[in-house]
């Protein structure tokens, strides 16, 4: 029973993958990292799901044997994979537009299976069609509590199919990035006759934003059998004073023990001067008074009663 529950209380891992979007130029390597917890016995695959929604398994391996490539998938200088312990990182070199899809690194043991949340892959290629471009908005700035709306234009020359349309994020929180809307085909389309091109704007709206929605949004958009990406458009949220019932409850707190200490200060104080000035009437109170009295003796002549007279006042100012 101690062995069963040591190894069901086991079977709960988690499959990290690190980056949620990876942007490259064709012909530029990338590479994908999986981490998972050092298990015993796992069986390690990687899986491909490309934007029709169409999965591939592209390799798998087992302990430390050697990996078991899909035969679509061979290993050759474009597809390698590295299994070492507690990771199992899968590598393409000379990236091509075929390669945009999404990742995911896919561990089973113990009858449990753990998935990673998938690193989408764009692949952008310059040089495909000069025609064609993508344009957005460096820096929007607003307020928090408001809604924005984020644009994406892109103009090209007209061809077969439906744009596919992606928006991500990227802040300091995240890694790379969190995709905010996958395949979205809705946008103001315009044709032109004469040159054959086609504009197209598509929005990202967001409403009640918040310091959490601050950071950079791109575009990708999967037009004429290449992806174009956006510069991206830097979103920034201004400082805001926030009500907050609590720390106004503290500041008037505070003000009112401030006052009463104040109050009793000023109480204590008036208090020991009445108490001195009362000891002070005590003390002069008990004072006696006596009068002075001069022996004068007779004197005949009337020099020497002047002298008398003088030292008499002089005693009786003292």
């Amino acid at each position: 029973v101690l062995l069963s529950s040591t190894i069901f209380c086991s079977t709960r891992f988690d499959v990290i993958q690190e980056d949620n979007v990876k942007i490259v130029e064709a012909g530029e390597d990338v590479n994908f990292t999986c981490k998972f917890p050092e298990l015993v016995q796992s069986i390690n695959t990687w899986f491909k799901q490309t934007t029709d929604g169409k999965s591939l398994q592209i390799v798998s391996s087992y302990l430390n044997q050697q990996p078991s490539w899909n035969h679509n998938f061979k290993k050759t200088h474009h597809f390698n994979v590295a299994n070492e312990n507690g990771y199992f990182n899968l590598t393409i070199f000379k990236t091509k537009s075929s390669d945009s899809a999404t990742y995911y690194c896919v561990i089973s043991a113990y009858q449990t299976i753990g998935m990673g949340s998938g690193t989408r892959l764009l692949v952008g290629d310059s040089a495909a069609d000069r025609n064609t471009t993508l344009h957005q908005s460096l820096i929007d700035t607003a307020d928090p509590g408001d809604s924005v709306n984020l644009q994406c234009s892109i103009f090209t020359e007209s061809c077969a199919g439906d744009h596919s349309v992606y928006w991500f994020k990227q802040s300091s929180g995240d890694s790379e990035g969190v995709i905010y809307t996958k395949g979205e085909r809705n946008g103001r389309c315009k044709n032109s006759t004469e040159s054959q091109t086609q504009s197209c704007v598509y929005s990202l709206h967001k409403n009640n934003i918040s310091r959490s929605d601050t950071g950079i949004y791109y575009c990708a958009v999967a037009a004429c059998g290449q992806i174009l990406l956006g510069r991206g458009t830097r979103l920034n949220i201004r400082e805001s004073c926030d009500f907050n019932p609590a720390l106004l409850a503290s500041g008037i707190l505070n003000i009112i023990f401030l006052a009463l200490v104040v109050f009793l200060g000023i109480k204590l104080c008036r208090s020991q001067i009445k108490t001195s000035a009362a000891l002070t009437t005590q003390n002069e109170d008990s004072l006696n008074y006596a009068s002075i009295n001069f022996r004068q003796k007779p004197l005949n002549t009337r020099k020497a009663r002047a002298n008398v007279t003088q030292d008499q006042s002089l005693y009786a100012h003292v």
